[in-house]
Protein backbone atom coordinates (compact mmCIF):
# COMPACT_ATOMS: atom_id res chain seq x y z
CA UNK A 1 0.00 0.00 0.00
CA UNK A 2 1.09 3.59 -0.49
CA UNK A 3 2.80 5.05 2.54
CA UNK A 4 1.73 8.65 3.26
CA UNK A 5 5.21 9.96 2.44
CA UNK A 6 5.04 8.46 -1.04
CA UNK A 7 1.51 9.51 -1.94
CA UNK A 8 1.26 12.43 -4.31
CA UNK A 9 -1.21 15.22 -3.65
CA UNK A 10 -2.60 14.60 -7.15
CA UNK A 11 -5.82 12.68 -7.67
CA UNK A 12 -8.04 12.04 -10.69
CA UNK A 13 -11.76 12.72 -10.98
CA UNK A 14 -13.44 11.02 -13.93
CA UNK A 15 -16.61 13.00 -14.70
CA UNK A 16 -19.77 11.44 -16.12
CA UNK A 17 -22.09 14.44 -15.58
CA UNK A 18 -22.56 17.14 -16.79
CA UNK A 19 -21.06 16.10 -20.11
CA UNK A 20 -21.77 17.02 -23.71
CA UNK A 21 -22.88 14.47 -26.26
CA UNK A 22 -21.99 14.81 -29.94
CA UNK A 23 -24.83 17.33 -30.44
CA UNK A 24 -23.67 19.35 -27.41
CA UNK A 25 -26.67 18.37 -25.32
CA UNK A 26 -25.95 17.86 -21.64
CA UNK A 27 -26.03 14.17 -20.74
CA UNK A 28 -24.80 11.65 -18.21
CA UNK A 29 -22.30 9.24 -19.73
CA UNK A 30 -21.91 5.61 -18.72
CA UNK A 31 -19.33 4.40 -16.26
CA UNK A 32 -17.23 1.66 -17.85
CA UNK A 33 -15.47 -1.22 -16.18
CA UNK A 34 -12.31 -0.62 -18.26
CA UNK A 35 -12.06 2.99 -17.10
CA UNK A 36 -12.39 1.97 -13.46
CA UNK A 37 -9.72 -0.73 -13.63
CA UNK A 38 -7.23 1.06 -15.88
CA UNK A 39 -7.36 4.46 -14.19
CA UNK A 40 -7.18 2.81 -10.75
CA UNK A 41 -4.05 0.97 -11.90
CA UNK A 42 -2.61 4.22 -13.27
CA UNK A 43 -3.40 5.96 -9.97
CA UNK A 44 -1.65 3.29 -7.93
CA UNK A 45 1.34 3.11 -10.28
CA UNK A 46 1.96 6.87 -9.89
CA UNK A 47 1.04 6.91 -6.17
CA UNK A 48 -1.91 9.25 -6.63
CA UNK A 49 -4.00 9.92 -3.54
CA UNK A 50 -7.37 8.90 -4.99
CA UNK A 51 -9.31 8.06 -8.13
CA UNK A 52 -12.78 9.61 -7.99
CA UNK A 53 -15.54 8.22 -10.20
CA UNK A 54 -18.10 11.02 -10.42
CA UNK A 55 -21.66 10.17 -11.43
CA UNK A 56 -25.06 11.13 -10.00
CA UNK A 57 -26.66 7.92 -11.30
CA UNK A 58 -27.24 5.61 -8.32
CA UNK A 59 -27.24 2.42 -10.42
CA UNK A 60 -23.82 3.33 -11.83
CA UNK A 61 -22.55 4.17 -8.34
CA UNK A 62 -23.71 0.74 -7.18
CA UNK A 63 -21.89 -0.89 -10.10
CA UNK A 64 -18.64 0.83 -9.10
CA UNK A 65 -19.16 -0.13 -5.45
CA UNK A 66 -19.73 -3.79 -6.39
CA UNK A 67 -16.50 -3.81 -8.39
CA UNK A 68 -14.61 -2.24 -5.47
CA UNK A 69 -16.19 -4.66 -2.98
CA UNK A 70 -15.15 -7.68 -5.01
CA UNK A 71 -11.52 -6.58 -5.19
CA UNK A 72 -11.57 -5.62 -1.49
CA UNK A 73 -12.81 -9.11 -0.57
CA UNK A 74 -10.51 -11.97 0.37
CA UNK A 75 -11.37 -13.68 -2.92
CA UNK A 76 -10.38 -10.63 -4.99
CA UNK A 77 -7.27 -9.96 -2.92
CA UNK A 78 -6.06 -13.54 -3.29
CA UNK A 79 -6.93 -13.73 -7.00
CA UNK A 80 -5.01 -10.56 -7.91
CA UNK A 81 -3.29 -8.63 -5.09
CA UNK A 82 -2.20 -5.85 -7.46
CA UNK A 83 -5.75 -5.24 -8.64
CA UNK A 84 -6.89 -5.30 -5.01
CA UNK A 85 -4.36 -2.60 -4.17
CA UNK A 86 -5.21 -0.43 -7.19
CA UNK A 87 -8.98 -0.61 -6.68
CA UNK A 88 -8.55 0.47 -3.05
CA UNK A 89 -7.97 4.01 -4.39
CA UNK A 90 -11.38 4.26 -6.09
CA UNK A 91 -13.97 6.56 -4.52
CA UNK A 92 -17.49 7.23 -5.83
CA UNK A 93 -19.08 10.68 -5.62
CA UNK A 94 -22.23 12.35 -6.93
CA UNK A 95 -20.46 15.49 -8.13
CA UNK A 96 -17.21 17.43 -8.12
CA UNK A 97 -18.39 19.56 -5.21
CA UNK A 98 -18.49 16.40 -3.07
CA UNK A 99 -14.94 15.55 -4.15
CA UNK A 100 -13.79 19.04 -3.15
CA UNK A 101 -15.55 18.80 0.21
CA UNK A 102 -14.07 15.38 0.97
CA UNK A 103 -10.53 16.48 0.11
CA UNK A 104 -10.89 19.75 2.01
CA UNK A 105 -12.00 17.87 5.13
CA UNK A 106 -9.17 15.36 4.83
CA UNK A 107 -6.34 17.70 3.75
CA UNK A 108 -7.37 20.93 5.45
CA UNK A 109 -7.09 22.78 2.12
CA UNK A 110 -9.40 23.36 -0.81
CA UNK A 111 -8.04 21.36 -3.76
CA UNK A 112 -7.17 23.00 -7.04
CA UNK A 113 -9.26 21.68 -9.93
CA UNK A 114 -7.33 21.23 -13.18
CA UNK A 115 -9.24 20.17 -16.29
CA UNK A 116 -8.32 19.61 -19.90
CA UNK A 117 -10.07 21.08 -22.91
CA UNK A 118 -9.20 21.62 -26.54
CA UNK A 119 -10.48 25.20 -26.40
CA UNK A 120 -8.15 27.94 -25.13
CA UNK A 121 -8.89 29.53 -21.74
CA UNK A 122 -7.26 32.49 -20.00
CA UNK A 123 -6.30 30.28 -17.04
CA UNK A 124 -4.59 27.64 -19.21
CA UNK A 125 -1.39 26.29 -17.65
CA UNK A 126 1.41 23.95 -18.69
CA UNK A 127 2.58 20.70 -17.11
CA UNK A 128 5.39 22.41 -15.18
CA UNK A 129 2.84 24.62 -13.41
CA UNK A 130 0.74 21.63 -12.29
CA UNK A 131 3.88 19.68 -11.34
CA UNK A 132 4.92 22.60 -9.11
CA UNK A 133 1.48 22.59 -7.44
CA UNK A 134 1.83 18.88 -6.71
CA UNK A 135 5.37 19.38 -5.36
CA UNK A 136 4.08 21.92 -2.83
CA UNK A 137 1.74 19.19 -1.54
CA UNK A 138 -1.31 21.24 -2.49
CA UNK A 139 -4.24 18.90 -3.16
CA UNK A 140 -4.78 18.89 -6.92
CA UNK A 141 -7.57 17.10 -8.78
CA UNK A 142 -7.06 16.32 -12.46
CA UNK A 143 -10.64 16.49 -13.77
CA UNK A 144 -11.21 14.35 -16.85
CA UNK A 145 -14.35 14.39 -18.93
CA UNK A 146 -16.08 11.65 -20.85
CA UNK A 147 -18.43 11.83 -23.84
CA UNK A 148 -17.71 14.94 -25.88
CA UNK A 149 -16.34 17.04 -23.06
CA UNK A 150 -17.23 18.71 -19.80
CA UNK A 151 -20.27 21.01 -19.92
CA UNK A 152 -19.67 24.73 -19.55
CA UNK A 153 -21.51 24.89 -16.22
CA UNK A 154 -18.76 22.68 -14.77
CA UNK A 155 -15.93 24.22 -16.81
CA UNK A 156 -16.56 27.53 -15.02
CA UNK A 157 -15.70 25.87 -11.70
CA UNK A 158 -12.20 24.82 -12.72
CA UNK A 159 -9.21 26.68 -11.32
CA UNK A 160 -6.96 25.87 -14.26
CA UNK A 161 -6.91 24.21 -17.65
CA UNK A 162 -4.03 22.03 -18.65
CA UNK A 163 -2.77 22.48 -22.18
CA UNK A 164 -4.33 19.75 -24.32
CA UNK A 165 -2.42 16.74 -25.60
CA UNK A 166 -1.24 17.57 -29.10
CA UNK A 167 -0.13 14.53 -31.09
CA UNK A 168 2.15 14.70 -34.10
CA UNK A 169 -0.64 14.12 -36.59
CA UNK A 170 -4.13 15.14 -37.56
CA UNK A 171 -5.89 12.34 -35.63
CA UNK A 172 -6.60 13.14 -31.98
CA UNK A 173 -9.25 10.88 -30.48
CA UNK A 174 -7.72 9.21 -27.43
CA UNK A 175 -9.68 7.17 -24.94
CA UNK A 176 -9.94 8.81 -21.53
CA UNK A 177 -7.75 6.00 -20.17
CA UNK A 178 -4.98 6.78 -22.65
CA UNK A 179 -5.26 10.52 -22.08
CA UNK A 180 -5.15 10.03 -18.30
CA UNK A 181 -1.94 8.02 -18.58
CA UNK A 182 -0.25 10.61 -20.79
CA UNK A 183 -1.34 13.53 -18.59
CA UNK A 184 -0.27 11.92 -15.32
CA UNK A 185 3.08 10.89 -16.74
CA UNK A 186 3.70 14.41 -18.04
CA UNK A 187 2.79 15.89 -14.64
CA UNK A 188 4.59 13.38 -12.43
CA UNK A 189 6.78 11.11 -14.52
CA UNK A 190 10.21 10.74 -12.96
CA UNK A 191 10.25 14.31 -11.71
CA UNK A 192 8.88 14.09 -8.18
Amino acid sequence: MNSPANVNSLSIALMHYPMYDREYKIVTTSVTNLDIHDIARLSRTYNLSDFWVVTPVKAQQELVKRIIQYWASDEGRIYNPHRHEALSLVRVMDDVESVVKCLEEREGKVPKLVATDARPYPNMVNYDFVRDLVRTREPVVLVLGTGHGIAYEMIRKMDYFLAPIRPNGDFNHLSVRSAASILVDRIIGDSL
